[in-house]
């Protein structure tokens, strides 16, 4: 018997929980960096571009939590499409302005661990935001189209 991909296990509903609760360190990984005054964000870091940064980690609870409550794919995939559009949009923006000092990057981390990121360079990090952009112009038009299609199929 084939199992419906629509309706989620258990334990795909937790693991969506485990990616709020990654993206809560990450949150916490950048405002330890903004506050403290690291030297990883630059003059250039301003108020849109702390949008541009942290309003897409904020968008991406919306997907996880949806599926959670749910059990089902496609209510979230709007919000899904929304966090790809979101990551697009404010990438696009950081690349621009590329307000980060990657030299700086580790500089919040226990010592022990610093090595596991101390190779991210600037041009990594340009090259990670442009691969967000194209990522997320791909897939939250494709997110969308699978939304609706499966909209359409359960009519």
């Amino acid at each position: 018997m084939k199992r419906d991909n629509e309706i989620l296990t258990p334990s795909q509903r937790w693991s969506g929980l485990a990616t709020i609760a990654a993206m809560i360190v990450l949150l916490g990984f950048f405002a330890a960096h903004q506050l403290s005054h690291t030297g990883f964000f630059t003059d250039r870091f301003g108020s849109l571009e702390m949008l541009a940064l942290y309003a897409p980690i904020l968008i991406s609870f919306a997907a996880p939590m949806v599926r959670a409550v749910t059990g089902r794919q496609n209510p979230a995939r709007p919000f899904d499409a929304a966090t790809n559009l979101s990551l697009a949009i404010g990438s696009l923006w950081l690349a621009i302005v590329f307000p980060f000092d990657f030299a700086h990057l580790t500089a919040v981390l226990p010592d022990a661990i610093r090595f596991i990121f101390g190779w991210i360079t600037d041009d990594i990090g340009r090259f990670v935001l442009i691969a967000q952009v194209i990522l997320g112009v791909i897939f939250a038009p494709l997110t969308m189209l699978t939304y609706f299609g499966r909209r359409a199929s359960t009519m």
